[in-house]
């Protein structure tokens, strides 16, 4: 089987990350796979596979492929135009949330009409859990819909550059921890992400708490300004965005997951990973992967419920062992690469009635 991947760039987001682990499950399958990009990013990752530029206007010829997979909206878009090929699509949050946040909501509606009208034109829409196939079935027919869960490698060797930079962070987060109880968030710095609530649980949080930020935004200065007016300075760390910062993680005592919308969540799944306790918002999807003997759960617009949620998950270490247990179990690459395989051999047949 040979697979073409469009993504937008070949930069380290959630998308072209999970593109990267079903490449290289694919690859040790015996299938081949060509990834295609757009954009070129100073900090663009490495594939198992080739990788080929292309340019939105021009239309290239895919007709060596048994299927186009696209991930994200400029290469749905492209994809949609191709003629004579089977196409799959990977929607990776819930679309008309993630616009309102972005866009406002009434560009984000228009927006999110245009994209679902777009998505109708694939043969299958891959989404990341039963509760966003039950959320798309609005607008796109339900017989196209596949759930597909995301899959999570923190294993990888990292890059000698990686290790030197590894060790830098390392050493900063650990002078800044101290004998505090650390939390950490692996995220970007917009609005979606809700971390004006987790800036105000700190706040209520007794002074051993810390928290430490990894990630970059629009956001981030507000965030700042807010930690400042509510004198935390001292106890929060904005890091700044990291390549595969979950390799930071062993640091970290809590992970706080505190998004209003969230299609799969990579961070936290990593987080799992590392049998760290973890607290999350209660959000639509999130149970369906962890339960709460495995998660702390909090209502997302409370403060004061996520104060609480991470004491109370402080005291419950055997949760962070059942988190890793799940993840390890259902969200593995190796997981993610089967049920992809089997939309693509669903696909395979399909074609040939």
């Amino acid at each position: 089987m040979k697979v073409a991947y469009i993504v937008a760039s070949l930069g380290p987001v959630g998308p072209v990350v999970v593109v990267r682990n079903l490449v290289e499950r694919m690859l040790a399958h015996g299938h081949e796979c060509v990834v295609f990009y757009f954009d070129e990013r100073d900090n663009g990752m490495e594939f198992a596979c080739e990788t080929r530029k292309i340019s939105f206007w021009k239309r290239e010829d895919f007709s060596e492929f048994d299927w186009v997979h696209a991930h994200s909206f400029r290469p749905m878009v492209y994809a949609s135009r191709l003629k004579g090929v089977q196409k799959l699509v990977t929607m990776h949050s819930y679309l008309f949330k993630e616009y309102h946040y972005s866009l406002g909501r009434l560009v984000g509606n228009l927006l999110g009409h245009y994209t679902m009208a777009i998505a109708r034109r694939f043969d299958t829409v891959a989404v990341l859990s039963e509760d966003a196939k039950v959320y798309y079935s609005k607008w796109i027919p339900e017989e196209k819909l596949r759930v597909c869960y995301n899959g999570v490698d923190v294993g990888r060797d990292p890059s000698e550059t990686m290790k030197t930079s590894l060790a830098q962070d390392w050493q900063r987060v650990e002078e800044f921890k101290g004998d505090s109880i650390l939390i950490g968030c692996i995220c970007e710095l917009v609005k979606i992400k809700n971390l004006d609530v987790m800036l105000q649980a700190m706040a209520l949080l007794p002074l051993e708490y810390k928290l430490l930020l990894i990630g970059s935004g629009a956001d981030e200065k507000a965030l700042k300004n807010q930690a400042d007016q509510l004198g935390i300075n001292d106890r929060v760390l904005f890091l700044g965005y990291r390549d595969e910062a979950h390799r930071l993680l062993p640091l970290v005592d809590i992970y706080a997951m505190t998004s209003r919308s969230e299609g799969f969540c990579l961070a936290l799944t990593e987080a799992a990973m590392y049998g760290k306790r973890i607290v999350c918002a209660d959000i639509p999807g999130m149970r369906e992967k962890f339960s709460d003997e495995e998660v702390t759960y909090f209502d997302v617009d409370s403060p004061q419920a996520l104060a609480e949620a991470i004491v109370a998950a402080q005291q419950h270490e055997e949760k962070g062992r059942k988190a890793k247990a799940v993840a390890l179990e259902r969200f593995s690459t190796e997981k993610m690469y089967e049920q992809y395989e089997g939309v693509y051999d669903r696909l395979r047949q399909q074609s040939c009635v």
